[in-house]
């Protein structure tokens, strides 16, 4: 097989602070609802994301990255 593996995952960090509008700090859970629903609808990656206090990370299929990367480029988080 060639490139990545279905199985690997890549992870893809954001530092909360750094948010802009439109993402509202106080209400992560939201805004990572809105980032699944985003990678889901719009680019069909299906996509893991969790938060602690400082990261939001999405772990999404090494393969997918590259759309995913952009995806989030285009919604200015990264």
């Amino acid at each position: 097989m060639n490139g990545a593996n279905a199985t690997e995952t890549s992870t893809i960090c954001i530092a909360i602070r750094g948010l802009n509008e439109p993402w509202d700090t106080s209400r992560i859970p939201a805004v990572l609802d809105e980032i699944a629903a985003s990678l889901r609808e719009e680019a069909d990656i299906p996509a893991r994301l969790t938060a602690d206090s400082m990261t939001i990370a999405i772990d999404v299929a090494t393969d997918r990255l590259p759309e995913a990367a952009a995806l989030l480029r285009d919604l200015g988080l990264i």
